[in-house]
């Protein structure tokens, strides 16, 4: 495993967008935007990396250059938070984020296929969970240190440090990163203009193929396809406003990146032990404990937003609501391992990928608009309704699974 001592590479990197992922919104207010501008925002950003993943996954096809497509990505996260440092009105935010993600982008269809083109076939499962952990916990230290730096710098000079901490990844990739002869032929997943690729933001790189939106002929799956685009729809809805709602509420921006830090530590720690209590209790069952938690949670917050406003209790709820996400996203990518046909696996995980993606572009651009139309409770009662069409329509996914004896894989 000593091949895989790359993965720290990364750790400046992830720290760094961690500590972006909320400081991004915080200006955005800053500059006088709202729930509608944030969710703009970031709903351009993520168009331009679907864009940008399928050009830069065939540039790293056609030439096998993936240590230059990820030094790329890393490049685009250094100048990108250089000149949102400079940033002094939301068009120069709108056009630096939208610009540079073509370009952060390079790193996104790569990594994951370098990392097993690194390692011996047996120990993919264990080198990508490794990479995860190590990546996750950079991002979760990136929020924390983002809470307190707030006390002492402005967020332009933070933004400013994120590049300097960015930089490091880019110096220690040029030193330690290698050009390997890795022969992916991504001709035959039929790539389309129109495909895009998972969020970093919400969850770890775990797909390795880039994704094509044709459908399966299998209905099953087909309806899986549906509920996840309403699922990641529904959770965009909850999400994004969250933090102008909380600038709102007068909650100060260190609290704000706290409440980041919660959210994803309590992600962080459960996705080990949310994959084992799917051999226990089946992947659609685990599934659909995480929709309805969500569902519950969300309504809950509602319940304190019609109330009284509660900043703290909204605040605690983000956080659980971390907990939640590792029982939809694990379950997921479990129904699509075992439900692809073999041979045909990068299809199907390119067609998940779509519609997990579409779902979360199409909720970022949703929730402001909403949420400044009609006020955040009405966003989320809409969230919590598209949950439930999803539990309804998980029904028609059924799939039989076999029962695994624990103890022999964990002791």
């Amino acid at each position: 495993m000593n091949s895989q001592k790359f993965f720290y590479i990364f750790i400046p990197f992830k720290l760094a967008q961690g500590c972006v992922s909320i400081l991004i919104p915080l200006l955005i207010v800053e500059f006088g935007g709202k729930a509608k501008e944030v969710g703009i925002v970031l709903g351009l950003y993520t168009a331009v990396l679907m864009i940008g993943t399928v050009f830069w996954g065939k540039i790293s096809d056609k030439f096998k250059k993936r240590k230059s497509c990820i030094l790329i990505g890393f490049s685009g996260a250094f100048l990108l938070y250089f000149f949102l440092s400079m940033a002094t009105t939301l068009f120069h935010v709108i056009v630096i984020q939208t610009f540079f993600a073509f370009f952060i982008a390079a790193e996104i269809p790569v990594t994951t296929v370098y990392i097993l083109r690194s390692t011996t076939k047996f120990y993919w499962d264990e080198a990508i969970s490794r990479f995860n952990k190590i990546i996750g916990w950079a991002w979760v230290t990136g929020l924390g240190i983002g809470a307190i730096a707030l006390f002492f710098v402005s967020i332009q000079n933070l933004f400013l440090i994120n590049s300097i901490i960015s930089a490091i990844s880019l110096i220690l990739g040029f030193k330690y990163l290698k050009q390997k002869p890795i022969q992916i032929n991504r001709r035959a997943f039929k790539l389309r203009l129109t495909q895009i690729v998972e969020r970093a933001r919400y969850m770890p790189n775990y797909l390795i193929h880039l994704p094509t939106i044709r459908m399966t002929g299998n209905k099953k799956i087909n309806s899986f396809f549906i509920s996840v685009f309403l699922l990641l729809m529904a959770s965009s809805l909850v999400m994004t406003p969250i933090i102008p709602y909380l600038k709102m509420l007068g909650v100060g921006s260190s609290v704000c990146f706290l409440a980041g830090f919660m959210h994803s530590s309590a992600a962080a720690l459960m996705y080990q032990r949310t994959g084992r209590a799917i051999y226990k209790n089946g992947t659609l069952k685990m599934l659909k404990y995480g929709i309805v938690s969500r569902g519950a949670l969300s309504l809950l917050m509602v319940g304190l937003i019609l109330y009284k406003e509660i900043a703290v209790g909204i605040i605690l709820i983000y956080a659980v609501l971390g907990i939640t996400w590792s029982y939809i996203i694990i379950p997921s990518f479990s129904y699509m391992s075992k439900t692809a046909e073999k041979d045909r696996e990068g299809g199907a995980f390119g067609a998940f990928n779509f519609f997990y993606s579409f779902g979360l572009l199409a909720g970022n651009f949703l929730s402001g608009i909403i949420v400044d139309l009609f006020g955040y409770e009405v966003d989320i009662f809409l969230a919590v309704i598209l949950l439930l069409i999803v539990i309804l329509n998980l029904k028609n996914s059924k799939i039989e699974e076999k029962k695994i004896d624990l103890k022999k894989i964990y002791g």
